[in-house]
């Protein structure tokens, strides 16, 4: 039997988008390297904000650490909401509400060590609930620490959309997340599968395995949104790009994201706000001394919701 779990902390039905983001790393802190800081943006008022950070420490060592959002100190207390002990270390997951305190626009949360010995700090992420009256989101939001021994598995249902931050500790072996393969030694993976129905997890290593496959978090979304539309115009004209773009969605997009690229190295980058249902919008991007395909990928968001848009424009 699989030794943990991966809770559920919160799930239902949402009038509004769900946006998530990760640093998935495993980051490690110590004497010299006290800090980790982990950045994220806050589009517009949210309705709830949840932050989940996944730590491992050796067995025996009381963990001292601060955590601040901005300049607000959050907590000095190490209190997890799940700890399991995974044969030489003890892994943890610890979830915070930090609604009251974010801010729109940039927010920074912080995590300050003060112990002598190392820890590895896998994951941080966090998920923002906006409230948007034109859309819909199914839910389910799981967490917590799930340790796989070789050759067991566990089942899981996505909704449509989903999220999961695994590790597999083992470079003879595989972490396998449906048709998804985590190799490496101590790698944490943080994928996307797009399906509605079962997902199999298995840890694929030697019996003869001492380590254990980890699944951290899960998080598994279904969008009801209404549709977003672009009329994308652009041609090499002159020594530059000229691009048009129309807004032919049901909504007004929050930002429109605009990358140009060539032979796959952006050149220009613009964003525009506000942009309203029917606006046009359109300018030029000089090609000083760049020769070769030229593309463009634009982004339209509302409310943490993107949808992307690639349209290639020609070869110089």
């Amino acid at each position: 039997m699989p030794i943990g779990n991966i809770a559920v902390f919160d799930e239902g039905k949402y009038e509004g988008t769900i946006e998530y983001d990760a640093l998935a790393e495993g980051v490690k802190l110590s004497l010299m390297n006290k800090e980790l800081k982990y950045t994220f943006d806050i589009d517009r008022k949210p309705e709830k904000v949840y932050v989940i950070i996944n730590v491992e420490r050796k067995k025996g060592l009381e963990l001292k650490w601060r955590l601040w959002l901005n300049d607000f100190s959050l907590t000095r207390e190490f209190r997890p909401n799940i700890e399991i002990d995974a044969e030489n270390s003890i892994v943890s997951s610890v979830i915070y509400d930090i609604t009251p305190i974010v801010r729109e626009g940039k927010n920074i949360f912080s995590i300050v060590y003060k112990g002598l010995e190392d820890i590895i700090v896998d994951n941080v992420s966090h998920i923002v609930f906006y409230p948007v009256k034109e859309f819909e989101t199914k839910y389910r939001l799981s967490s917590g620490v799930l340790l796989l021994k070789p050759k067991e598995n566990v089942k899981y249902e996505c909704l449509g959309e989903c999220y999961i931050v695994a590790k597999n500790p083992n470079k003879d072996g595989s972490l396998e997340i449906g048709t998804h393969k985590i190799y490496g030694n101590n790698v944490v993976s943080d994928l996307k599968i797009e399906k509605e129905g079962t997902i199999d997890i298995i840890y694929n290593a030697p019996e003869t395995s001492k380590s254990y496959g980890r699944v951290y978090s899960i998080f598994s979304f279904k969008y009801k949104v209404p549709n977003i539309n672009l009329d994308i115009f652009a041609t090499v004209r002159n020594g530059y790009v000229e691009i048009k773009i129309s807004n032919l969605s049901e909504i007004e997009l929050d930002k429109l994201l605009v990358n140009v690229f060539v032979n796959g190295i952006s050149i220009n980058f613009k964003s525009f706000s506000n942009v309203e249902i029917g606006k046009t919008i359109e300018y030029k991007v000089p090609l000083t001394n760049s020769k070769g395909n030229v593309s463009l990928r634009i982004v339209g968001v509302k409310a943490g919701y993107r949808k992307v848009f690639d349209k290639n424009i020609s070869n110089m």
